[in-house]
């Protein structure tokens, strides 16, 4: 499959899919911190890219309800990265997914399908 992994420049999805042999791309405003197919730019000029999938991780910062106590100092901040998000979850890609803290997108998105803590996975 031909996979964009958003709003990542760790590399580290990006290169476990490519150890499955997809053809996989990260791309960020960031350059990556270790060497694959990186694309250094704003994701939404490359979403018709005819992408077989999208693993997107937008920036939280303005959306998380751990930043609930901000929000009302941050309306256009929020309501950019709210635009962002629906940039992302609307792009013309047959699968999309979308990760996401838990926060304001249930309400102007949908509710999350999967919550995932980190204890599950070994992490304290």
């Amino acid at each position: 499959m031909k996979i964009l992994i958003a709003c990542e420049f760790s590399g580290v999805v990006r290169e476990a899919f490519a150890r499955k042999g997809h053809d996989v791309w990260s791309c960020d405003l960031l350059p990556t911190e270790q060497q694959g197919q990186h694309i250094q730019c704003d994701v939404l000029t490359i979403l018709d890219n005819n992408w077989d999938m999208m693993i997107a991780f937008p920036p939280c910062t303005h959306l998380a309800v751990s930043g609930a106590r901000w929000f009302k100092d941050k309306k256009q901040e929020q309501a950019e990265a709210i635009q962002f998000f629906f940039k992302l979850a609307n792009a013309n890609i047959p699968k999309i997914a979308i990760e996401n803290p838990i926060g304001i997108m249930s309400t102007h998105y949908c509710k999350p399908n999967q919550i995932i803590q980190p204890w599950q996975y070994g992490h304290g």
